[in-house]
């Protein structure tokens, strides 16, 4: 594990490794503002990708870069402060840092700026591609906010390409997507029904998509609208809609609109990532919208009984493929009310290098601690692509320093290859929070730390997906690693055993085999006396009617 030291409020910095995260270059220096910008200083949400030069082995002469957001502190820009978008590359040796704050090609609309920047990612070939969006900065509807200047909002897709010659890159926006978004009303003032946005890409660098989550069309339902290019990011074009209240997965996993009719699936919190067969992978939290009127449409079902996380797949026929990944057991915590800082779903999506195989994470807690994500662990499940074969449910927190601690985290897009502890490691940093009069004082930021070899193995690749989630049910699908918890492990000898459903039955022995304690159990957790045994290791086998699984727990008395 790595604590990451941070920056200033509005500078942008990092830490790096080159050895697959065993040793650190922390904090070596601020990447924004370099003084080009005097009134620029209010960077936020910053999207980073990493180039590295055609025949480059050193890696101190690979370049960052870096792009997101800028609230414009020096002066007042508009009501609500974004204005610009920057942008930074340099080598992480610190050299040729290039730093720029652009409106791209929308500065001719007034004060309609840009706001936010999603998705940035450097292909094989050294390209970079980003997509922005505008909003309207004056302060009278929210974002993403009504374009004035011809009623809906725009999305950019943005392209750079490295310049040799003055060691920076070249940016330009290549495309303006501008669907004619459905509008709700909110006291007086429209809503555009659109959100910000996300890109992805193919391995190869050929297969891109973009992806925006938004209602437009007779379909008020909130929904991925995609566009779609196959040469590289020359031509772009709007990949098929689907009506998602059709399709048999979510129909008996997503509660009815009011009870009653065909589900409205609302795509909450997600995110993408491409396979080497070019079908993009939509990583989603799903959720069940409450009502298809006017007035609610930004309106839904928050409870883990109404949501769960799929994967939901483009394929060969233009269509739409849906898969269950995992349910949801436990509620959003507020950490930090005054702050509203909260332990969130955040699903991540990554994948093995050459793209055969994808691993989504996401941010779970045990159900029988606490029924909302107060303890937060990270969850992950692989997905082969050419078998369609998955992992179980996996705890990546358990036996590190993240258990129970492992807020914000994030998947960086490919995986660690021929590292110390998996045959696919996978990159992940997460936030400790501070909680209390700590983070609530406003001097004191949670801490970063990347969690260090974790992942998975081939081997780990042994369950089919879901076939029937309907006769399976949400809480009484497959036992599986990441939802049967056994803690404290270590342990002094008391442990205790839970899951989800209630009513198992555990056996419990040692390395030898012998049987040391076993009991069946009305309920969904028990506790078990373990300390008049030997300390070692210890077998837990935890069953019920839909499988087992077997543990292992130290006693260290």
């Amino acid at each position: 594990n790595h604590t990451i030291t941070v920056g200033g409020s509005g500078v942008i910095s990092l830490d790096y490794s080159t050895d697959g995260g065993a040793n650190w270059t922390t904090n070596p220096y601020p990447t924004t503002p370099t003084g080009s910008g005097a009134s620029w200083n209010g960077n936020r949400y910053p999207n980073i990708g990493l180039y590295n030069p055609t025949g480059n082995t050193n890696p101190a002469n690979a370049y960052a870069v870096e792009i997101g957001p800028a609230l414009e502190t020096g002066a007042v820009s508009n009501d609500n402060g974004w204005a610009k978008t920057f942008r930074a590359s340099h080598k992480l040796d610190g050299t040729d840092l290039d730093e720029t704050y652009d409106f791209n090609t929308i500065s001719s609309q007034g004060n309609i700026n840009e706001w936010g920047a999603g998705g940035v990612y450097v292909n094989a070939n050294g390209v970079v591609w980003y997509a922005a969006t505008n909003s309207n900065n004056s302060g009278a509807t929210p974002n993403p906010a009504f374009d004035v200047a011809d009623n809906y909002s725009k999305y950019f897709l943005v392209r750079g390409d490295f310049n040799s010659t003055n060691n920076n890159f070249d940016w330009t926006v290549v495309d303006t997507i501008a669907p004619t978004w459905n509008t709700t009303d909110n006291n007086g003032s429209q809503y555009n029904m659109s959100g910000l946005m996300n890109m992805a890409w193919s391995p190869d660098g050929n297969t891109g998509y973009l992806v925006i989550m938004g209602s437009w069309g007779a379909n008020t339902m909130w929904r991925p609208y995609v566009m779609k290019t196959t040469d590289g990011g020359t031509t772009w074009n709007q990949y098929a809609d689907y009506d998602f209240s059709n399709d048999p997965v979510l129909q008996c996993q997503v509660f009815p609109a009011n009870g009653t009719g065909l589900p409205r699936p609302w795509f909450s919190s997600y995110d993408l990532v491409v396979g080497n067969d070019g079908e993009l992978r939509i990583f989603s939290e799903i959720q069940s919208q409450s009502s298809a009127h006017p007035d609610s449409l930004l309106y839904a079902f928050i409870a883990p009984q109404s949501t769960a996380l799929y994967e939901v797949a483009t394929n060969s026929s233009n269509g739409w493929d849906v898969t269950f990944v995992d349910s949801i057991y436990v509620e959003d915590h507020e950490w930090d009310a005054t702050n509203t800082l909260s332990h969130f779903v955040r699903p991540q999506a990554g994948r093995s290098q050459d793209g055969s195989k994808l691993f989504y994470t996401w941010l779970a807690s045990d159900v029988t601690l606490s029924i909302a994500r107060e303890f937060p662990v990270v969850h992950s499940r692989g997905h082969e692509i050419s078998s369609d074969m998955w992992t179980p449910v996996t705890n990546l927190s358990v036996g590190t320093n993240a258990d129970y601690v492992s807020a914000y985290a994030t998947l960086a897009v490919d995986a660690i290859e021929n590292g110390t502890e998996k045959a696919w490691e996978l990159p992940i940093v997460y936030g400790t929070a501070l909680g209390g009069s700590a983070l609530s004082d406003g001097l004191s930021a949670p801490q970063w730390t990347f969690l260090r070899g974790v992942g998975f193995d081939q081997s780990d690749f042994t369950e089919t997906a879901i076939a029937d989630p309907c006769a399976v049910g949400i809480a009484e699908k497959k036992l599986t690693e990441g939802n049967v918890t056994v803690f404290p492990n270590p342990t002094s000898g008391i442990i205790t055993i839970g899951l989800p459903e209630a009513n198992f039955s555990y056996i419990i022995t040692d390395v030898l085999g012998n049987v040391v304690e076993s009991n069946n159990v009305s309920g969904n957790k028990t506790t078990v006396d373990l300390s008049n045994n030997a300390k070692g290791a210890y077998l837990v086998k935890v069953s019920t009617e839909n499988g087992s699984i077997t543990k292992k727990v130290m006693v260290t008395k």
